[in-house]
C-alpha cells in the first residue's frame, strides 16, 4: 500500500507542481491529499524531509493561497492540516478566488484608467492605452471563461449528487 500512495503522490505532486508551485509546497500538497488523516507540521517535515522551519513556512503561503485547511483539535496546541480532496471544489475555489482576486477590480477599474489615459497628453499615452485596452479586453475574456467553469462545474457537482 505503501508503494501506491508513493506513486498517487508523485503524480499529484507533478500535477500541482504544474501550476507554479515550488518543490516543498508541491510536496506537501501531494502529501496531504494523499493522507486520509489530518497532519501536524511535525508530521508534514518527517514524511517530506525538509526542516520543521521551512515546512512551517510552506503551509503558511498554502494556507494564504486556500489551499490547505488549519485546525485545532480539543486539548492540544497543534495545528492539524488538510486539503480539500474534491478536485472539482478546490479548482473551482481556485477559479472564484483568481476571479475574485484579479479579474473583477481589474474590470471594475479599468475603464476609469483607460478614459484617464485618453485624456492625457503624453507622448506615450497612446502606446499606454493600448496596452490597457488589451489588458481589459483580457479580463473581459477571462471573466467569460472563469464564469462558464463555474457554471459548468456546478452542473456536474448537482449530476454527481444526484447519483
Amino acid at each position: 500500500m505503501r508503494t501506491i500512495r508513493k506513486e498517487f503522490e508523485a503524480l499529484v505532486y507533478r500535477g500541482i507542481k504544474s501550476h507554479g508551485l515550488d518543490e516543498l509546497s508541491s510536496k506537501l500538497f501531494a502529501t496531504l491529499y494523499s493522507h486520509p488523516d489530518l497532519l501536524t507540521l511535525e508530521e508534514l517535515s518527517e514524511k517530506t524531509g525538509y526542516s520543521f522551519s521551512a515546512v512551517s513556512a510552506a503551509m503558511k503561503k498554502l494556507a494564504d493561497l486556500h489551499l490547505v485547511e488549519k485546525t485545532k483539535k480539543a486539548g492540544s496546541k497543534k495545528l492539524y492540516f488538510s486539503i480539500q480532496k474534491d478536485m472539482l471544489k478546490l479548482t473551482l475555489d481556485q477559479v472564484k478566488y483568481t476571479n475574485e482576486l484579479m479579474v473583477a477590480p481589474a474590470i471594475k477599474k479599468l475603464p476609469g484608467i483607460i478614459e484617464r489615459c485618453k485624456k492625457s497628453k503624453s507622448e506615450e499615452s497612446e502606446k499606454t492605452l493600448r496596452i490597457i485596452e488589451q489588458y481589459y479586453r483580457e479580463m473581459i475574456a477571462l471573466d467569460l471563461i472563469l464564469t462558464n467553469v463555474v457554471e459548468l462545474t456546478d452542473q456536474i457537482q448537482e449530476k454527481r449528487n444526484k447519483e
